[in-house]
């Protein structure tokens, strides 16, 4: 391990050490007071002067939105439209294999559906 990472890793291990000790002390303060508002800005304050460690060694561009492009990916999903009457009854008799394969029916369901169907007509 490099002196550099040496450096990164105790930089990291004590931001985060302070971050934990001022957030158990949040936790003893009650929720809107100067105390608790206080906590809050130690912790923003830590979060910035890490930021701003992070800029100076360079680990962290300084203005991330000039180092990253943006990109944008459009993706368009077009339901095929039937042209003529044939296309249109192959793709309902398609759907309908599809949806029927779906259906889980044993000899039992079957047996008993035709006893209702007799018995109903």
């Amino acid at each position: 391990m490099t002196d550099n990472e040496k450096r990164i890793r105790r930089m990291r291990k004590s931001y985060n050490d302070t971050r934990k000790l001022i957030r158990e002390a949040m936790e003893k303060c009650s929720s809107g007071t100067n105390t608790h508002l206080q906590h809050v800005k130690a912790l923003a304050e830590l979060d910035a002067k890490e930021r701003a460690e992070e800029i100076a060694l360079g680990l962290a561009p300084q203005d991330l939105g000039r180092a990253t492009k943006t990109e944008y990916h459009f993706v368009a999903h077009c339901h095929v439209l039937p042209a003529n009457r044939e296309e249109a009854e192959a793709l309902v008799a398609a759907q309908t294999r599809k949806d029927v394969a779906k259906l889980h029916y044993s000899d039992a369901d079957e047996a008993i559906r035709k006893q209702l169907e007799e018995k109903f007509k």
